[in-house]
């Protein structure tokens, strides 16, 4: 929840917020990341200042550098926690869902959700990665190929299986599958007349036409 300005705090010598009510680590932390997000998205990484992100979360530097080294450092955060989640979900349902079909379908939609429920993470991740350096940059592609590597293995598995098509390259389509995906937070809105829901039975639409086996009829 973003405080208003309104609402007062004070800063201890530490540099650590306290609220009325108590310091409490996860609200301020929450409040930078809230702030980073809004101003990264809309002006960008490299046109957002430290001092913007403070100010906007009504917090100081000395609060900042308790929870983040830097803004690179905040910037991977935001990136990492998302690609964390994806990860941990896209496991869970390569390991309960058995059908690779079913599997594609899962995957595709677990994707769109990302898109419609955290579109800041997802707009920053596609833009703004770029700004990484050095064992962060490292960091965040290994696990962009980790969840890369789980949507590639069920289009494989679905090859293997002959329920996909042999002539597709498991690669190339996971490819065009998470560009589909990703691409949505350029122009889904919650709002619309879609859920993500119905965008998703669309997607899952085109892309299972294009790597189903054709089978003949009976």
């Amino acid at each position: 929840m973003i405080r208003t300005k309104g609402q007062g705090v004070a800063e201890s010598g530490s540099g650590r917020r306290r609220w009325p009510d108590g310091y409490d680590p996860q609200r301020t932390r929450a409040q930078l990341v809230a702030s980073a997000l809004t101003l990264f998205e809309v002006n960008g990484f490299d046109r957002t200042s430290l001092q913007q992100i403070v100010e906007d979360a009504h917090l100081t530097k000395g609060a900042f550098y308790h929870h983040f080294q830097s803004k690179e450092d905040l910037l991977w955060r935001i990136q990492d926690e998302y690609l964390e989640n994806q990860m941990e979900e896209a496991s869970a349902i390569v390991a309960e869902v058995k059908d690779p079909l079913e599997q594609v379908r899962a995957l595709v939609l677990l994707s769109l959700v990302g898109v419609a429920e955290h579109r800041p993470h997802v707009a920053i991740f596609q833009q703004e990665r770029r700004h990484l350096t050095g064992e962060r940059l490292s960091d965040v592609t290994r696990k962009r190929d980790e969840v890369e590597a789980i949507f590639r293995g069920a289009v494989q598995s679905g090859i293997d299986a002959g329920v996909f098509r042999a002539d597709v390259s498991a690669r190339i389509a996971t490819f065009g599958i998470l560009g589909m995906c990703a691409w949505a937070f350029q122009w889904y809105r919650p709002q619309g007349s879609l859920s993500i829901e119905d965008v998703a039975a669309q997607f899952c639409a085109m892309i299972l036409d294009g790597l189903t086996v054709e089978r003949a009829d009976d």
